[in-house]
């Protein structure tokens, strides 16, 4: 044990269950967050900084997956809260049709974020 050990935060529960959580989420990690970042990014047509655009991904996908009644409205609510100037109304809706296509290859197909593809306006896996 080293002298400072004891100023070392140690793991809780709670921090247990986000890793598994995420793992859920994502489960190729940086590979599927990399892929849905870059995905909102040409969204945004590259309005916002990769840190911002991964931030926001990764908190939307959460919230899309935990909410009992996902829709645009909701999203509309959670994006409110720290990043809705970025969108417009069209970035809005391919922004939530990419979330819902995920939801689906996830839940129904087991693929990942990075396994899905845009082909024109929809999206394939």
């Amino acid at each position: 044990m080293g002298l400072f050990d004891f100023l070392k935060p140690k793991k809780t529960e709670l921090d247990d269950n986000l890793t598994q959580l995420l793992k859920t989420f994502f489960p190729k990690g940086e590979t599927d967050i990399n892929a849905g970042t870059n995905e909102l990014l040409l969204i945004l047509n590259n309005s916002i900084n990769k840190n911002e655009a991964r931030n926001i991904f990764v908190k939307s996908v959460s919230m899309s997956r935990v909410a009992s009644n996902f829709d645009k409205e909701r999203l509309v609510k959670h994006l409110g809260g720290y990043c809705l100037q970025h969108f417009n109304e069209q970035q809005l809706d391919k922004f939530f049709n990419y979330l819902t296509a995920l939801t689906v290859a996830m839940k129904v197909h087991g693929s990942s974020p990075v396994e899905i593809k845009r082909d024109g306006d929809a999206y394939v896996w």
